[in-house]
């Protein structure tokens, strides 16, 4: 019986969008397109493990795209993978740049904080804390994640980041320069912030999560391609230096010879790592 109902919950979920009215906290529920707010964009898959506890961690992930596109679906693979690992994960969809609403920052802070409210809220009913969370990201996701971990959270729940190919000094004219499939991604830290370099300097340094980092900043796990021509290795290495000076727990992983697409990475050898840091930081 239970695995027929795990069969229909999946099924049910999958076709009509919306949650079952029961989930059971020792068996693996996968929800699609729940929605934590009223925006089109405000969307998140969630991926629950099997005997969930108090003491389950649960990954908030964020996808990447030049904060103006890109899916929370675009990681599929990866959130089985940590749910089978025995990790509640989350992949949310936000409110992206470039649209006639103008989504600049900080609507995507205020999105996480909707996520992390909005599993304060299911916490009973998806059998999971809500103060055991980690926030990883991808490339511009990964910005947004380490930007929210060192300067807008206050309440301590986010225990722990992990920065994937992640922007951490939007001012650095490297970055500014760089392109990715020909495109300029200083244009699209512009989209971001709202404004030019040139006319609101201190903005965009005021959305670089280098310089919130402090002694107290939340662990964080720097993965980073050593040829990423987009986002340039330098960008981790800097913000891993500067919280490992400052007396922060700080890791960091170069992948030799891997760029930004992070085609040929060893992903058996790094996933182990991501799991272990997990374990270790989120408590």
């Amino acid at each position: 019986m239970k695995i027929h109902f795990v069969l229909l919950c999946i099924i049910f979920v999958g076709c009509n969008k919306k949650e079952p009215t029961l989930v059971l906290p020792n068996e693996e529920i996968i929800l699609t397109e729940v929605s934590y707010g009223t925006h089109e964009h405000q969307k998140m898959d969630v991926y629950l493990p099997k005997n969930r506890s108090k003491a389950t961690k649960t990954i908030i992930y964020l996808h990447g795209g030049g904060w103006y596109m890109g899916d929370k679906s675009d990681i599929k693979d990866g959130a089985i993978y940590f749910q089978q690992q025995g990790f509640a994960f989350i992949s949310i969809n936000y409110r992206l740049t470039r649209t006639p609403e103008n989504n600049i920052h900080p609507a995507q802070m205020q999105d996480i904080d909707r996520v992390i409210a909005f599993i304060n809220q299911k916490q009973q009913e998806w059998s999971l804390p809500d103060d055991k969370l980690a926030l990883f990201g991808g490339s511009a996701g990964a910005h947004l994640s380490l930007l929210y971990a060192y300067k807008y959270q206050v309440n301590g729940k986010v225990k722990a980041a992990i920065s994937m190919s992640g922007p951490t000094d939007l001012t650095d004219n490297l970055l500014i320069n760089s392109t990715i499939g020909g495109a300029s991604i200083g244009a699209m830290i512009e989209s971001y912030v709202g404004a030019p370099f040139t006319a609101q300097a201190a903005a965009w340094q005021a959305t670089s999560p280098i310089s919130f980092i402090t002694a107290t900043s939340v662990p964080t796990l720097f993965v980073h391609g050593t040829i990423d021509s987009a986002v340039p290795y330098q960008q981790s290495l800097s913000a891993y230096n500067k919280l490992k000076n400052a007396g922060g727990v700080a890791q960091l992983e170069p992948l030799p010879n891997i760029g930004h697409d992070l085609v040929g990475t060893n992903w058996g050898d790094l996933l182990p790592k991501m799991i272990d840091f997990l374990n270790q930081h989120v408590k």
